[in-house]
């Protein structure tokens, strides 16, 4: 499940409070994401998506850009579907894309990931 985004920052903090505590922590995030960025804190395991972050960037503005435009609230209420739609997109793909690399969902399994 992606945690991009808002998420990502409240699972980062706890992600380092176990690091501190001794833990091994990996972290298992595509190549192209919003926030989610190597540490220091964590080792990171990424994979290749079958999009680019300027496909997501752009998806992203146009999602929040809606709020500022005008029109009717039945014009905006169906932009925001078809923006809702395209982001959510992404993040099936993404998982999609992580279940079919075997080299990584192998190595997950020999780590007892």
């Amino acid at each position: 499940v992606s945690v991009d985004g808002s998420p990502w920052f409240s699972i980062r903090e706890g992600l380092h409070m176990l690091q501190q505590k001794g833990h091994e922590v990996v972290v298992v995030a595509p190549e192209v994401s919003l926030h989610v960025k190597a540490s220091e804190k964590f080792v990171m395991k990424m994979y290749p998506v079958s999009h680019t972050q300027e496909d997501m960037d752009n998806a992203f503005k146009a999602y929040f850009n809606i709020t500022f435009e005008e029109g009717s609230f039945f014009e905006r209420f169906f932009k925001t579907v078809e923006a809702t739609k395209r982001f959510t997109d992404f993040c099936f793909s993404t998982c999609r894309d992580l279940l079919q690399n075997k080299e990584l969902i192998r190595y997950l399994e020999e780590s007892k990931f």
